[in-house]
């Protein structure tokens, strides 16, 4: 025997290969991107988030500084009017006027404090003052300030924007004492050349700022940090964050003045000047919300930047908030794509397995049908029904094994033709031969009654059943003999579930005399099923299949039953005869239905081929549905054409 090649790899496993690959690339890359993409989406929330936060912050801001500047003007008014009546009580001359007298004049009209400045030759100085230490004062140093007492001096108060000026009358902003840098007061000056001094009564530590850390803007920020875990600290950044302030100083005090204070409103925790300098800078310089992730004392942080302007005045507010609420966010979404990468891939392993088996399945029928033909059985065909390259070679492969039949067909038609001649020749003598008996049987079930009147309807019973037994058989052997020359069908419209029962009812003595229980179970729901058939052929197919059920149950079986059932599925209707038999070896379903095949002591082997025949004849099939041990379903499908049904059951 010649030595075959055998599969070192199989195929199969080669696709489930490609396909699992492929897949495992598509899920890395799938799951990268939508980690990726979640990730910004996740960052940009946060930022967005934050953005709310700051304009809330911005609203704040402005209100607050909207409640200043009320303040500031009403206090400056305020402070215009205590001016006028301290000039009306005090002496014109400085020289005359006491620091007691002074005290007694705050503590009448309600301010904290009154100063009285005096011009020198090259300074304007305190000369007397509630507060001992504004006495003495020099106010050289202070800028706008000073420039502002001069002009008050001349009779023309500064009508800039900055301060309050009217008529010989001026007021700075809120800003930290020169004599007291931890205060931060509130000014008014008047002098209206009545006087040799400038008369300046003041309020100590009840300005805005105190407010703000009260119920201002700090406060906001506190509710916020209060109200959501996340966020870690809040800072507003002036312009100036992270350039040396402007340092004031006097007698040895230093102080940055309130209005240049670095960090305006909150706190500045997480430090890290060089990641945050350049982030507010480039948030001021585009104007666009900046974020950096930063890592702090060990805590990795989400710093958002973000402008904003109230007032003119330009600011960053500067949101650090926690990554762990993205990175936990994260860690459960790589979780959650693990695991649906690990079912799909699993899915994908099974599919492929499927897939592959699909693909493999014919090339192994294909690799099995050739083996056949190798091993001689000529006649091997394939049912493949495919549209791609396997169909087509299932189809070469039968096609080769159709060509080779028939070249062997043609080298052995002679000695097979005088066979055929004979069993045609046999099968005609046999015909005839019955011919004579069935006449025969036929008059006796007519003349019996006339010669012995008076029969009981049980012997009337069986010679009515005598007499339609010879009569099938009569019309059978000429139907058959009339089928096996000319293959011709007698069609007419018929009633198959008629048929049926007349098979059944033709059957069931043979079945009772066995002592095997026949059940004829009609599923159609239907009163008739009308088709152009054989009424005769189709009738003989049927009891042949009863009769091998019958002859399928051994004596022995606990169970003796043959159930005849009708249905109709799609465009077909289904006769099937069901049996308790000991079955078929699958290996014969297909050969059972050849001439000749029967495995019956006294059988022919022609039954089966005979109801092929007809089924076929009629466009039908007929096949073994199912055999084991248990029985065996046998189904001969009629096709319905037209559905010629008539009737509801």
């Amino acid at each position: 025997m010649e030595r075959r090649t055998r599969v070192r790899f199989s195929l199969r496993y080669k696709i489930m290969a490609i396909l699992f690959g492929a897949m495992l690339l598509i899920a890395l890359l799938s799951d990268t991107l939508f980690y990726s993409t979640t990730r910004a989406q996740l960052l940009n929330n946060a930022v967005k988030q934050t953005e709310l936060l700051a304009q809330q912050i911005d609203l704040e801001i402005a209100a607050s500084r909207t409640g200043e500047a009320y303040i500031d003007n009403l206090l400056g008014n305020e402070l215009r009017i205590a001016s006028i009546a301290i000039e009306e009580q005090l002496p014109p001359r400085v020289a005359d006027v006491t620091n007691s007298q002074l005290k007694r004049l705050a503590a009448q009209l309600g301010v904290s404090g009154i100063t009285l400045f005096q011009p020198t030759a090259d300074d304007i100085v305190g000369v007397r003052s509630t507060d001992p230490r504004e006495i003495g004062l020099s106010t050289k140093g202070m800028g706008k300030w000073y420039i502002a007492f001069r002009d008050l001096l001349a009779g023309r108060p500064q009508a800039s924007t900055y301060g309050m000026a009217e008529q010989n009358y001026w007021s700075g902003p809120f800003s930290n004492a020169t004599s007291d840098p931890s205060k931060v007061d509130k000014w008014g000056y008047y002098y209206d050349g009545r006087t040799d001094y400038i008369i300046d009564p003041f309020y100590v530590s009840t300005s805005i700022p105190g407010y703000e850390q009260d119920v201002g803007v700090n406060t906001a920020i506190s509710h916020i940090l209060d109200s959501d875990s996340d966020v870690l600290c809040i800072a507003v950044l002036n312009r100036t964050f992270g350039q040396a302030p402007i340092r004031y100083s006097y007698h040895g005090t230093f102080w940055v003045d309130v209005a240049n204070e670095p960090v305006m409103y909150g706190e500045y925790k997480y430090r890290n000047p060089a990641v945050d300098v350049k982030a507010k800078n480039e948030a001021l310089t585009s104007n666009r919300t900046v974020s950096v992730i930063d890592h702090v004392s060990g805590r990795k942080v989400l710093k958002t930047f973000i402008p904003q302007s109230v007032h003119g005045t330009r600011y960053v507010v500067e949101v650090v908030t926690d990554y762990r609420a993205i990175s936990s966010t994260l860690t459960i979404l790589i979780h959650n794509l693990v695991i649906v990468s690990a079912v799909l891939l699993v899915a994908t392993a099974l599919l492929s397995y499927l897939g592959a088996d699909l693909i493999t399945k014919p090339l192994r029928r294909i690799t099995k049908a050739v083996d056949e033909i190798a091993d001689r059985n000529f006649e091997a065909q394939l049912q493949v029904r495919r549209s791609d390259e396997i169909g087509v070679l299932a189809d070469h492969v039968n096609e080769m094994s159709r060509k080779l039949v028939d070249y062997l067909r043609e080298l052995s038609m002679r000695e097979r033709g005088k066979g055929m001649d004979y069993l045609v020749m046999a099968t005609h003598a046999l015909v005839h031969e019955l011919g004579t008996p069935l006449a025969a049987i036929r008059q006796m079930s007519e003349l019996l009654p006339r010669v012995q009147p008076g029969l009981n309807s049980k012997a009337v019973e069986i010679l009515d059943r005598m007499h339609s037994a010879s009569a099938y058989a009569n019309r059978v052997s000429r139907e058959f003999t009339n089928f096996l020359k000319h293959g011709r069908l007698t069609v007419k419209r018929a009633d198959v579930l008629a048929i049926t029962r007349e098979a059944a009812g033709m059957c069931r003595p043979m079945m009772e005399s066995k002592h095997i229980q026949l059940v004829l179970d009609d599923r159609t729901a239907m009163a008739k099923v009308e088709l152009e058939i054989d009424a005769d052929k189709v009738f003989a197919a049927i009891v042949n299949l009863l009769k091998n059920a019958m002859d399928a149950i051994p004596e022995s079986a606990p169970v003796r039953q043959v159930r005849l059932e009708t249905k109709v599925e799609g465009e077909q209707l289904h006769v099937d005869v069901v049996d308790t038999g000991v079955g078929i070896p699958k290996e014969r379903w297909d050969t059972i239905f050849m001439p000749y095949s029967s495995t019956k002591k006294n059988g022919l082997g022609l039954g089966l081929t005979f109801s092929g025949l007809v089924a076929i004849a009629h466009g039908g099939t007929i096949e073994v549905v199912d055999s084991g041990p248990g029985g065996t379903r046998m189904r001969m499908c009629l096709p319905l054409m037209d559905r010629a049904v008539q009737g509801e059951a």
